[in-house]
């Protein structure tokens, strides 16, 4: 395990599109730091396997026997697979619709770390400008929702409001001696405060904390000047359209953030790749 280096975990499945400017704008903006990246290709049969084979500067770990019919579960198996194979001190979470802005970008988290050993996990939440009328609105709605499913006894306990409480694992960080010495999943499982879903990185911080570790979270508005997501990404560049509506706005999302400058060159930079 080296001290101060950072393994960034990237699950990947046919998504040659998103895929290129990602790793273009990490590779471009992580030049002299220590920072290895793990690649899992969980099955892709097109020419975005050829292309990571191409990568010199990445880590390909390859599994044939993926694809899309065992996602999302493979993405949290990847993420465990890069735990045992990564060498750095910290272990980053990162999704293929993730790009980064700026060379300082980690800084963050390292400032986040450095307050002390116990802190395990930081990152962010959703990064978007919030709405607080709407969040309010969802609010009620989900409180009023939850306990008439509580009175009618269709629920065990009364709804929670909780937001912005766990690194999400678009781009989360995590110190791996924590995860490998409590024997932690990314998976979904059975913890002490009931069940621990994988989605969004939830399951992985609920274990930190039952373990006794402390998770933080960076600001959205400092973490939206330095990285942008692409949420729901992949499916803005699948073939595989299920939901037409939303499918035209992801679509429209991506259409917008590709014709940003900085990301055009990226695009167009094949440098990067060398």
């Amino acid at each position: 395990m080296v001290p101060g280096r950072v393994s960034i975990s990237i699950p990947h499945w046919q998504v040659l599109p998103l895929l290129q400017p990602c790793l273009r704008s990490i590779r471009k903006n992580t030049r002299g730091k220590d920072v290895e990246i793990i690649v899992i290709d969980n099955g892709s049969k097109d020419e975005s396997l050829d292309y990571l084979r191409s990568l010199k500067w990445i880590r390909l770990i390859e599994r044939p026997e993926e694809g899309l019919h065992n996602f999302p579960h493979n993405v949290w198996t990847s993420h465990d697979i890069s735990v045992k194979e990564a060498t750095g001190e910290f272990l980053m979470t990162m999704h293929t619709d993730l790009f980064v802005k700026s060379s300082d970008w980690l800084d963050p988290y390292f400032r986040e770390f450095a307050k002390g050993e116990n802190v395990a996990g930081v990152g962010t939440w959703k990064l978007e400008e919030v709405n607080r009328l709407y969040e309010l609105q969802k609010r009620i709605f989900h409180v009023i929702r939850s306990n008439i499913k509580y009175a009618l006894g269709l629920k065990k306990k009364t709804y929670v409001w909780q937001q912005n409480h766990y690194p999400k694992d678009f781009c989360a960080m995590y110190r791996r001696k924590a995860i490998i010495d409590s024997g932690l999943t990314f998976r979904s499982v059975e913890g002490k405060n009931g069940f621990y879903d994988q989605s969004g990185g939830y399951s992985i911080s609920a274990q930190l904390w039952d373990a006794g570790y402390e998770t933080r979270m960076i600001p959205v508005p400092e973490m939206m000047s330095k990285i942008v997501h692409l949420s729901h990404g992949t499916a803005a560049v699948s073939p595989h359209k299920t939901h037409r509506r939303n499918q035209d706005k992801l679509e429209d999302k991506r259409d917008s953030l590709f014709d940003e400058d900085w990301v055009k060159q990226l695009v167009n930079d094949t440098s990067l790749d060398q």
